[in-house]
Order: C-alpha cells, then sequence, then structure tokens
C-alpha cells in the first residue's frame, strides 16, 4: 500500500505521528488489552475525533447500554450525544426463533426493536449485519467489543466468518473505517484478539504493568500493513480528554541543542542518530563480541579520512594491522600513505601492529603516559581529529581507576567542539563498574548485536538526538559503503531528531 493513501486520525498527535497520520482510510483495526487498559477509551476518542471533523460515527457495544456508556464516558470531555454519533448495543439472550427453534437470539441491550416486533433473530453474523444496515454509511465505526462475539465461539469456522462478514461490512458496505476492541486472552482463545490479529489490517496493542511498584499504561502498534509505524512500545495516560501517548519526544528539542554531528557515511545509521554521530562528546559503541565490526569500522574510518579528519586509533583486536589495511583498500586508500601523511596515528595497547613503522606505538606504562602520548600526537596536526579508542584494552592494561582518569582527561582536554571520540567495548569483558561508567559517561550510546539467527542489529540506545530506543537492521551490500543500516520509520518527518 503505498504511503500516500488517505489516513484517519485516531485522535493523539503522537500516537497518528506514529502511523504517519492515523489509520489507513476504510480499514479495520483491531485494539486489543487485558481489562482497564483503556480500549473503550481510544475507541471512543477515534469516534470523538470524527464527530469533531463532522463525520458520521457508528457505536456498536455488546456490553453496556447508552445509559452505561454515558456513566463510563461522564469523566472524559466525550459528546456522546451528539446528533452524528448513533449508539447501538446487541447481545445473545436465549429465546426462540421464528422457526421456532430455542436458541441464542439477537437482542438490544436497550430494549430496541432489532428486527421486527415478534420476530426473534437467530445470534448470526447474517443477522447483526441486517440489524446494522439501518445505520449505514457512515465515516468512522467502532464495535466494543467482539468478545461479545463469543456466543458463536464454540464453532471456529462460524465465529472466523462472522468476524470477516463484519469486516468487510465495515469497510465496503458501511464504507467507514473500523476499530474493533477485544480483551486479550490465552493464544488458544477464539473470542480474544488471537483471530482478529491475522483478519484485521492493523492491531493496536494496550498494556498494564508495574513500573517501581507504580503501574502504567503502554501501548504498541504491532501491525499496521502497508505503513511505517513507530514499532517502539510508548507510555499511554488516561485524560479528560481521552488517551495521550508518549513521549512526545526521547531526545531533547532544538531549542535545548547544545552538539553537532559528525555524519559516517551510512545514510540509515546518521538517520538514526539524527545526524550521526554527536561531535565535541563521548560515544560508546557497545558490542556482544559476535557482531561484525570490521565493514562498519571500516566506513567510519574512511569517511573521516574523506572529511578531512586525522585519526587516532587505539585497535580491537579486530582491529589488527592486516584487517586495517585490507578494509581501507576496499574503500580505495592506502594504509602506508595514511600513517606517513599524519592522517592516522595507532596506539597499539594489544600488539597487534607493527611498531616499527612510522606513527605506530607501543603500550605506554600507564593511563597518564597514554594521555601524554594522545596529545603530543594531536599537537601534530591542524585537523579536526577522530578518536577510536578501545575501551575494553584501557581497562585491561591500566586497571579501572586509571582507565577512568583517561576518559575524564580525553573528554575534558582533548576533544575540542568539532571532533569525535568514539569509544568501544564489549560489557561482557569488564566489570559492571567500569561498563557503567562508560555508558554514564558518553553522550551516545550504540549497541550492536549479532541475534542467533545470523541478523545483526544497532540500537540507538542513549543520544540527545535522533530515534532514541530504535533498533535497525544493519546488512551488507555490494556497493560503497558496503554496509546498510535501515531507516528508522518515519524518516521524512523525524520528531525526534534535531535537525
Amino acid at each position: 500500500m503505498p504511503q500516500s493513501e488517505p489516513r484517519v486520525a485516531l485522535g493523539d498527535p503522537v500516537l497518528d505521528e506514529m502511523l504517519g497520520g492515523g489509520v489507513p482510510e476504510s480499514r479495520a483495526v483491531l485494539v486489543t488489552g487485558g481489562p482497564g487498559t483503556g480500549k473503550s477509551t481510544l475507541a471512543m476518542q477515534f469516534l470523538q475525533t470524527g464527530l469533531d471533523a463532522d463525520e458520521d460515527c457508528l457505536y456498536v457495544s455488546t456490553e453496556q447500554t447508552l445509559e452505561e456508556c454515558r456513566d463510563a464516558f461522564a469523566p472524559f470531555d466525550f459528546d456522546v450525544d451528539h446528533d452524528r454519533l448513533t449508539f447501538v448495543s446487541i447481545h445473545a439472550t436465549p429465546g426462540r426463533t421464528v422457526e421456532g427453534e430455542e436458541e441464542l437470539t439477537l437482542q438490544s441491550l436497550d430494549e430496541q426493536e432489532v428486527l421486527g416486533p415478534g420476530f426473534d433473530a437467530p445470534f448470526t453474523g447474517e443477522y447483526i449485519r441486517q440489524y446494522l444496515e439501518r445505520y449505514v454509511p457512515c465515516d468512522r465505526v467502532v464495535f466494543d467489543s467482539t468478545s461479545g462475539l463469543s456466543a458463536i465461539s464454540s464453532d471456529e469456522n462460524r465465529y472466523r466468518r462472522t468476524v470477516l462478514d463484519l469486516i468487510r461490512f465495515f469497510c465496503d458496505d458501511a464504507e467507514a473505517t473500523a476499530l474493533l476492541t477485544a480483551e486479550a486472552h490465552g493464544s488458544d482463545s477464539l473470542t480474544g484478539s488471537d483471530l482478529l490479529r491475522f483478519t484485521s489490517h492493523g492491531v493496536v496493542e494496550l498494556s498494564r504493568r508495574s513500573v517501581r511498584s507504580d503501574t502504567h499504561r503502554f501501548l504498541e502498534v504491532t501491525k499496521m500493513r502497508g505503513v511505517d509505524h513507530d514499532h517502539r512500545t510508548m507510555e499511554m495516560e488516561i485524560t479528560p480528554e481521552g488517551v495521550r501517548v508518549g513521549p512526545f519526544r526521547r531526545s531533547q528539542p532544538p531549542a535545548l541543542k547544545d552538539h553537532r554531528h559528525t555524519p559516517v557515511g551510512i545514510p540509515g545509521l546518521d538517520a538514526l542518530c539524527g545526524g550521526g554521530l554527536v561531535r565535541g562528546a563521548g560515544v560508546l559503541l557497545q558490542h556482544d563480541g559476535r557482531a561484525n565490526l570490521g565493514a562498519l569500522f571500516s566506513v567510519l574510518l574512511s569517511h573521516a579520512f574523506e572529511t578531512d579528519h586525522t585519526v587516532t586509533l587505539l585497535p580491537t583486536i579486530s582491529l589488527r594491522q592486516s584487517r586495517v589495511e585490507s578494509l581501507l583498500e576496499g574503500h580505495g586508500l592506502a594504509l602506508d600513505e595514511l600513517l606517513a601523511e599524519d592522517r592516522l596515528f595507532v596506539i597499539d595497547l594489544i600488539g597487534a601492529w607493527d611498531q616499527s613503522v612510522p606513527n605506530v606505538y607501543g603500550s605506554p606504562d600507564s593511563g597518564a603516559e597514554l594521555t601524554d602520548l594522545i596529545s603530543d600526537l594531536d599537537n601534530r596536526t591542524d585537523r579536526d581529529r577522530f578518536h577510536v579508542v578501545n575501551a575494553d584494552a584501557v581497562t585491561h592494561a591500566f586497571g579501572d581507576d586509571e582507565a577512568r582518569q583517561v576518559r575524564y582527561f580525553e573528554e575534558a582536554q582533548l576533544v575540542e567542539d568539532d571532533d569525535t571520540l568514539l569509544h568501544v567495548s564489549n560489557p561482557d569483558t569488564v566489570g559492571d563498574r567500569i561498563g557503567a561508567f562508560y555508558r554514564d559517561a558518553a553522550d551516545q550510546v550504540l549497541d550492536v548485536r549479532m541475534e542467533d539467527g545470523g541478523l545483526q542489529y544497532v540500537t540507538l540506545a542513549k543520544s540527545p538526538c535522533g530515534f532514541v530506543g530504535t533498533t535497525s537492521l544493519v546488512e551488507y551490500v555490494e556497493e560503497p559503503p558496503y554496509i546498510r543500516v535501515q531507516y528508522p520509520p518515519q524518516t521524512r518527518e523525524n520528531p525526534y531528531a534535531c535537525e
């Protein structure tokens, strides 16, 4: 489905932004969750948004009468008696049909006439549809809830047909955009959300859980066909206006922007980070020891050289001399020329380089000697500097205390506004306290990991800008820069990035 398909707003700015403007028009969306998660409130807010736009709306309740709905929605700013809102209620009750059969029959909770005097209709999808036909066409429909169809759930095929027929009726015959609610039951429950997840165009899941002893509500769009939607879990509050989804931002607004970026030459990664790596402050790249970082480092280094930076490298074991030479050759760069031209300095803490080569230095005896050496190397260039530091090697070589002093010195004394400082660490190889220290000291944290199936991902775990909390696929391609990072959703209108 093209992204330009008309959208129908749900009524909350953040939720609608997550969906690129709302749910696709004339489609059915399932809202599922446990009791008290806000399903009916979100559904009525969806209708109120339509009423405010002079649209015709239909609320079908299988659980409450109009008076009960008035009481339930009394704390909210909803106009339940709006002249463009039609409220109907249906439920199953034991009775005798016109054929004389004793079975569940279709009745109205408000004791309205359903099909005609003296005629009890069987509680089937056909007769539910026939009853609702008198209230269409309309613009928006809420069916609250599909759990009220449990009377026909003993027959899986019959229940499936009923659900599909209702969805087709709402979206095709009624020409409406529909929200259907369902209680979240076990995965084997036909009357819960399991079947509707497959038949609905989209799924919005609501939940409640404890956060440090306080109960919070959460919302997640787990499915929306044809929509590049935001997959992240959001908080949801119940307010007098309805539901409020947040946070509006996960990074600071442009008015508080106090940083600049260094683009890294990978468009998806730059978009994820809101423009690239943060300049003038520490960036931490965490990894799990399984992820292949070589290609990523090759792009970072080559782009730094192409943008006229001088690189100071404290290599990881994966950046041994022969590997770096090969990686740079893939980008048309010669390692020996970069070293000879004072474009690259290497401080080899792990013994993986030929230290007789100019600009390759062995491991200093202390953290203080390391900072002195880095300072001397920085003074040999007038270019902007790009520091890539194997934080684990610094910790292992000098211990936690000296590693902390090196880290403080780097950011306080070495890194200027246009410089980039990137630390690389596998938290599993250092202690929890020093690992936490590196995360705390960094302005930006990227977490790179490899799943069991061989898929590699990067998460923006911390940042003053960008799609904080978003996880993107990392893959390799045949053309430069040879690595692709999946774009975050809605990159054209990125509410989380600082332009």
